[in-house]
């Protein structure tokens, strides 16, 4: 996929090929490029097509998935696995971390906890995670996030402190 970008010098647009979603992250600034993969012109990430996850909202510092639940997800008990819920909510509290920072710098998890306040199922219907960041320092930063229907009942809420770091193109 290409990735229009203004040439500097003459105010141009120059195409750019990302053949990986990771690479925008070392060439673009966070919320330029989580915007870019919300309209389609590159690639989201490999966990994201997985899981079958939609990006919903962009903004700096606030980021919304969404992902309609089914059976295919379930756990023994009849209800959309933790795990899934909790993989969904760590995306969206990433990547409203990742909307702040510069090209060059990505945030990885380090730590992540999850509150589960009611099942989801199929019946639920679509769900959301919206996720904001609470505090963003030049190391650390730390994200919260509900999960909600559309009608905004509460599934789970979570909370991830992530690490910054330097990840620049060899």
């Amino acid at each position: 996929m290409t990735t229009p970008r203004t040439d500097p010098v003459d105010g141009a647009v120059a195409i750019k090929n990302y053949p990986h979603a990771i690479d925008i992250f070392r060439r673009m600034d966070g919320l330029d490029a989580l915007a870019m993969m919300q309209r389609g012109e590159v690639p989201t990430t490999n966990i994201t097509r997985w899981m079958n996850f939609s990006l919903e909202t962009v903004e700096r510092g606030h980021v919304v998935f969404g992902m309609q639940p089914h059976e295919e997800l379930y756990n023994l008990i009849g209800s959309v696995h933790g795990g899934i819920i909790t993989t969904l909510m760590d995306n969206a509290l990433g990547c409203s971390v990742q909307s702040l920072l510069p090209a060059g710098r990505v945030a990885t998890t380090m730590d992540l906890h999850t509150r589960f306040h009611r099942p989801v199922t199929a019946a639920t219907g679509k769900v959301f995670a919206d996720a904001r960041v609470v505090h963003a320092g030049r190391r650390t930063a730390t994200s919260e996030a509900h999960l909600v229907d559309a009608n905004g009942t509460v599934y789970a809420t979570g909370t991830s402190t992530l690490m910054i770091l330097e990840d620049r193109p060899a």
